[in-house]
């Protein structure tokens, strides 16, 4: 009886070597994948903690060498959470600057060659409730895959996949770079260069001589 039943236990038992093989290695695999997700959570950890002091910064953005514009970005004012920007473009085949959030109360569309700008309400969407989670929205690296790394203008960099995009995150800094558009012409690529850090008060301000207009709403 034994002996008829051999082939079906050893049937049993090479199906239970083969299961447990399977699983060993589907362990070893998880623990592979558990490996290099804490090795990325450590590199992203350590890039944020280069960037969470940076107060605030300005640079261009530029498309195959071409100056689309230039920003400025401030995120505290006098030691505590504020959040204002301006922009710098051309519009309209003029010189146009836009300040957001000035003094926490109006926005300026600002027309230097004309030495005239107009002074709105701003439109509320950064106030004193969110002010700390800008840097964040600039900073913050949460959900991102380290896809590889690479040299942008002399610097090296992660590559950095989220938000559909891919980064270039500087290794020295923790700051983007520049910007792949995963879903358009990779020729697209924006990259951030001349990049400043604390900025005077002075940049986010309509110099004296220029003519202000107060509007409800400007356009």
């Amino acid at each position: 009886m034994l002996r008829k039943q051999w082939p079906k236990i050893k049937w049993v038992k090479i199906q239970c070597a083969m299961i447990l093989i399977l699983v060993l290695a589907m362990l070893g695999c998880a623990g592979k994948d558990k490996s290099v997700h804490r090795a990325q959570a450590l590199i992203i950890a350590e890039l944020e903690s280069k960037n969470k002091n940076i107060n605030s910064y300005g640079q261009e953005y530029r498309i195959r060498g071409m100056l689309v514009k230039r920003m400025y970005f401030q995120f505290e004012k006098n030691g505590q959470p504020f959040y204002r920007f301006r922009e710098d473009l051309i519009r309209a085949g003029k010189r146009y600057v836009y300040i957001y959030n000035v003094d926490g109360v109006h926005d300026y569309h600002y027309y230097p060659d004309e030495k005239k700008a107009c002074r709105c309400p701003t439109n509320g969407a950064w106030n004193e409730s969110n002010y700390d989670k800008a840097r964040d929205w600039h900073f913050n690296y949460d959900n991102a895959r380290i896809i590889g790394e690479d040299i942008i203008r002399g610097k090296s960099c992660y590559l950095l996949e989220m938000q559909g995009s891919i980064f270039a995150v500087s290794k020295e800094q923790g700051i983007k770079l520049a910007k792949i558009n995963l879903t358009k012409d990779k020729n697209q690529t924006m990259v951030y260069e001349n990049i400043e850090f604390d900025l005077k008060d002075d940049v986010f301000s309509i110099p004296p001589g220029v003519v202000v207009t107060d509007r409800k709403e400007c356009n």
